[in-house]
């Protein structure tokens, strides 16, 4: 699992999981605990948390393959760094 990339999904999408998986996941990703730390901070089992994390992931992934926010601005990004007039406009707007 590519912590990185789900934390960024989380950040984008974390809103439209259940206020559950959000506890998990904000504990899980930006506040880098342990499945069992993580146990032992909500009262529940391992095994709950870990099942917690692996649905809410695929929540994540499931909204990014419908919405492609990540793989737009990604290609956005991609195009702005190879035209400089275009970066200089956007700097001026921000």
């Amino acid at each position: 699992m590519n912590k990185v990339y789900y934390n960024e999904l989380y950040d984008i999408y974390g809103s439209l999981l259940t206020k559950r998986q959000q506890e998990i996941l904000q504990l899980y990703f930006q506040e880098d605990f342990s499945y069992a730390e993580i146990s032992e901070e909500l009262s529940i089992s391992r095994a709950a948390v870990l099942d917690a994390v692996h649905k809410g992931c695929n929540a994540l992934q499931k909204y990014e393959d419908c919405i492609h926010y990540i793989e737009h601005r990604n290609q956005v990004f991609e195009l702005i760094k190879d035209d400089s007039i275009l970066l200089e406009k956007i700097q001026e707007i921000l």
